[in-house]
């Protein structure tokens, strides 16, 4: 699950550009986050991208005078790590430096649906499945979990199984997509790890979900 929180500071003097500097931390500011693709997007078009070192730290030259919004790269793709947010450079900033302080080490794989009861992985699950494979062959390093969680209509058993087979499915998407096996495991957790009261139907929904885990 991402989250984020988002610190830009600017020196201000005369100049065209700004040089920006990009910290990128965990959300409890323990490690750096190595290897991220960081891009800033202006609101005239323009568009800044920068990776991360050993120290979670890159640097970049944008344009200033402009108002930007900040994206970071994941496994399943470009996301906004701004909360929808944006930030001004104003016209005489000469430098600045952002901190980004987020995790994304597990995702919702949003949009990855099954038919009722079943494992069986319906066509609107594509895109994000699509997206999460390019991702992952981007990082070909990294190895994941995909964990399958139900709501607790049908019972422990029912619901173990249920969570697991559609794991697989999910992983076996994937393999047939090219990822290695050996980078891929499935996991099925029934309703074990609720993220609503199954009280409600609202509550249901948000429980029967496919994560998607970076693992060591």
């Amino acid at each position: 699950m991402k989250k984020f929180v988002i610190f830009l500071a600017f020196c201000v003097t005369a100049a065209f550009s700004a040089d920006l500097t990009v910290v990128a931390m965990d959300y409890k500011q323990q490690y750096p986050q190595r290897g991220k693709t960081i891009i800033l997007r202006g609101k005239k078009g323009t568009a800044f991208e920068t990776v991360t070192n050993s120290n979670g730290i890159a640097r970049l030259n944008v344009s200033n005078g402009d108002t930007y919004t900040i994206w970071c790269d994941g496994i399943t793709g470009e996301f906004d790590c701004g909360f929808g947010n944006s930030w001004p450079v104003p016209h005489d900033a000469g430098s600045g430096e952002i901190h980004i302080y987020y995790d994304d080490d597990r995702f919702d794989l949003k949009g990855v649906n099954f038919a009722t009861g079943k494992s069986d992985l319906l066509p609107v699950s594509f895109k994000i499945l699509e997206a999460t494979v390019k991702g992952l062959q981007k990082y070909d390093t990294v190895r994941v979990e995909i964990s399958g969680h139900t709501d607790n209509v049908g019972g422990l058993e029912y619901n173990d199984k249920l969570s697991q087979s559609r794991a697989e499915s999910v992983r076996n998407y994937l393999i047939k997509k090219g990822i290695a096996e050996n980078r891929i495991t499935a996991v099925g957790y029934g309703y074990s790890r609720p993220r609503a009261d199954n009280k409600t139907e609202k509550g249901k929904a948000q429980n029967r979900r496919i994560e998607i885990s970076i693992i060591p």
